[in-house]
């Protein structure tokens, strides 16, 4: 598709050596299916064996008085064993001024059965303030796109700036966002450059106090070579969750804890595709569910309810009902 050809030459650097050293680490599993293949054994072996995962951010006291880096925990649903950790690495002073904008690299690491840290699995990177000043912006160009890379391994570095030659794919919302439609355009890695194998697209109207008794579907369609949707049924399905329960609805209300599932439809997915939905996953958390007290608060010395957010070419445009000013 045109949007991807935007970023395909920053896929293309992968040296021989590299690949070469991934062949023969990687499990058949990855190998019969990833067309290049990078991510180890592992973790292909963990991502190619679930269907349904459970993406569950952790709630930190902190949060309410300064904004703090997100760390999330992902499940085997139906185990409902937990299988990595997400930590957010970001700079203080643009976390606390620019959230949910800033700059993020998030750091994926697998778990042993008692919940220990083992080894690292993926990098996701996605630019933000200060050098991306447009983002949450309706989309007219590339510098108002969110837009996150997935690499296979631990890679170091700032968003934004990092190697692209362990990239196993990425998820980039195109110029215009999809209008009315939320919408996320996901790539996967190839020999020459990228492929844009799958789209995410979401309801207009999500968020605000709506959240507490709707969940939130976000269907993944694949897309064939013309950067047409293939009506073949939905490949892979992520659902914001509402709350199960009062104490859920009220960490809902004053928190930005955030519960999510990825289950996937199509078992041809591949391990990286997997993981660069996961990636996709988390990029939809910033872009639209990490909004502080998105339910209610006080603005100009007024009351206000969030009733919900509507999508509007990428911009996210609260929908309220506010007090009238005393006097």
């Amino acid at each position: 598709s045109s949007s991807s050809s935007s970023s395909s030459s920053s896929l293309s650097s992968s040296s021989s050596a590299s690949s070469s050293s991934s062949h023969s680490s990687s499990s058949s599993f990855a190998s019969m299916n990833d067309v290049v293949p990078l991510i180890d054994a592992q973790t292909a072996a963990i991502l190619g064996g679930i269907d349904k995962f459970t993406i569950q951010q952790h709630y930190k006291f902190w949060d309410n008085c300064a904004e703090q880096p997100n760390t999330y925990t992902i499940f085997n649903m139906e185990k409902q064993q937990a299988i990595m950790r997400v930590e957010e690495k970001s700079e203080c002073c643009s976390r606390c001024f620019c959230a949910p904008n800033h700059s993020v690299v998030l750091e994926f690491n697998a778990l042993d059965p008692s919940g220990n840290v083992i080894f690292p699995v993926i990098t996701m990177e996605r630019e933000g303030c200060c050098s991306k000043n447009c983002l949450g912006c309706i989309i007219c160009a590339d510098c108002c796109a969110n837009e996150a890379f997935v690499h296979a391994g631990r890679v170091e570095g700032t968003a934004g700036k990092m190697p692209k030659d362990m990239v196993i794919g990425r998820a980039k919302v195109p110029i215009g966002g999809g209008g009315l439609t939320p919408t996320i355009q996901v790539m996967d890695r190839t020999p020459t450059s990228d492929n844009h194998f799958a789209t995410v697209t979401g309801p207009t109207i999500f968020g605000g106090c709506s959240e507490l008794c709707c969940s939130v579907p976000f269907k993944v369609e694949r897309v064939g070579f013309d950067g047409k949707a293939v009506k073949v049924g939905d490949i892979a399905t992520i659902t914001k969750m509402k709350p199960k329960s009062f104490s859920g609805a009220m960490r809902e209300m004053l928190t930005d804890s955030d519960l999510y599932e990825l289950e996937i439809h199509d078992r041809s997915v591949t391990p990286q595709q997997r993981a660069t939905l996961i990636g996709t996953l988390l990029l939809m958390d910033y872009m639209f569910f990490e909004r502080d007290i998105d339910m209610c608060g006080v603005e100009d010395g007024r009351v206000y309810i969030n009733i919900c957010n509507c999508y509007c070419f990428g911009a996210v445009c609260p929908c309220q009902l506010k007090a009238p000013k005393q006097g």
